[in-house]
């Protein structure tokens, strides 16, 4: 017997499951949020999609990793004083690999993020074209800015962001909303109740559960080592605010949709936990226990107002993506400048400056970049299907799902001739 596409995507999770709990290192639990990205996009989209989502998700794991080993790595970490790294291109030189696949790892969920807004929309090959400008330039020059010695947001502007709410958060939410907006909406997304579009709520809630999970080892792993004294205790605070964020940012929005709708979701409920994650990671080494509850409550109003922007301005977005990780990643960096001493001396005010500059140098770069690449692909007919294949969905034109369709055509073609 066959099994289902949705099936697949169970079992693949269910895989990776196994290897979190399993006591798999840091990076591995980095990863497993890459696959709750996919299984939450799969569990949100029609079912027709879904090996095209899948499908695309494998292959950008590996485009990503390719542009990081080429040269995204040498122009984040380069050993240079200027503004792009030249050195440490292929891996070569003198190259920390624990700290290059971890690093690795923060690039590849970034592609994913776009992947989840642009579900049913966008060609692969457009797709993966992007990926690789995405995970090979536009985000190893915005971790150069806050995590290199000689970065804008290290030296000169100093901003605090531990484990990623701007430099992989935001940049990956700008691009999926730049993404959005250049692709326009699925042909069908004002029209289709979602009720028969065959979504997977339960898929879409281990997928988002996946997410949490790995983000205990985002967090600890964005501290560099573990062996020095005190790193435990600092990597023991990072995980109960991550937890703290995550618990009142989905308590808070649960209880506010239930006060302005007067009904509960458990995909809202679920998004704006993820959403406190986001928002947290900029501090999660330095709050006091309360600063994450707070930081976790005003995430979810800030993700509850994004939706309902995105929603009026009819701006497609079916896996939350832009509400999730625009308002988590902008909102966490703005509350690390309001409740974490920086590493300059110039005063509260000074250092709001600095986070909220960082937010619009963050955002721009990525807006400017991917938007012209997203344009471009547009443009040669490379990024948007064709409407009949947006009708059908992308899996009936372009994917195989069944392994051994070949071999069961060419004996239905052999049987006609006899």
């Amino acid at each position: 017997m066959v099994m289902s596409v949705k099936g697949m995507a169970w079992a693949l999770a269910g895989l990776f499951m196994v290897l979190v709990w399993g006591g798999a290192n840091l990076a591995h639990h980095v990863a497993v949020m890459k696959v709750g990205l996919t299984c939450c996009e799969v569990g949100k989209s029609p079912a027709q999609s879904t090996v095209a989502i899948i499908f695309k998700n494998v292959v950008d794991t590996f485009v990503s990793l390719l542009a990081y080993w080429i040269h995204g790595y040498a122009f984040a970490f380069g050993d240079q004083e200027r503004i792009i790294g030249n050195k440490n291109f292929f891996a070569f030189g003198n190259v920390n690999f624990s700290h290059f696949f971890f690093n690795y790892a923060r690039c590849a969920i970034v592609t994913t993020i776009v992947s989840g807004a642009v579900t049913q929309r966008t060609e692969p090959i457009g797709y993966i074209i992007s990926s690789y400008i995405l995970a090979g330039f536009v985000y190893p020059i915005v971790s150069r800015f806050f995590w290199h010695q000689s970065g804008l947001f290290y030296v000169y502007f100093p901003v605090e962001d531990y484990a990623g709410s701007g430099v992989v958060f935001l940049v990956g939410g700008t691009a999926a909303l730049i993404a959005s907006c250049v692709t326009n909406a699925y042909i069908d997304r004002w029209t289709i109740p979602i009720i028969n579009q065959g979504y997977s709520l339960p898929l879409a809630v281990l997928g988002a559960s996946m997410q949490l999970v790995g983000s205990l080892g985002f967090v600890v792993g964005a501290q560099g080592h573990i062996t020095e004294s005190g790193d435990g205790q600092l990597a023991s605070l990072a995980v109960v605010n991550t937890l703290l964020s995550t618990g009142s940012a989905s308590l808070y929005g649960l209880f506010f949709l239930r006060m302005r709708r007067d009904t509960y979701s458990v995909l809202r409920l679920m998004n704006s936990a993820l959403t406190g994650m986001v928002a947290v990671c900029a501090g999660a080494n330095k709050y006091i226990p309360g600063l994450a509850v707070m930081c976790g409550a005003s995430a979810s109003l800030l993700y509850m107002a994004l939706e309902h922007l995105c929603t009026v301005v009819k701006i497609d977005d079916p896996a939350d993506a832009i509400a999730i990780y625009v308002s988590g990643g902008s909102l966490g960096l703005m509350f690390a400048g309001l409740f974490i001493d920086q590493r300059n001396n110039q005063g509260q005010a000074v250092t709001m400056q600095y986070n909220c500059l960082a937010i619009c140098v963050v955002m721009l770069w990525t807006s400017l970049v991917m938007g012209f690449i997203y344009t471009l692909l547009k443009f040669v007919h490379i990024l948007k299907p064709f409407p009949n294949m947006e009708h059908q969905g992308i899996d009936k034109d372009k994917q195989e799902t069944n392994i051994s369709s070949e071999k069961s055509e060419a004996f239905m073609n052999r049987m006609k001739k006899k």
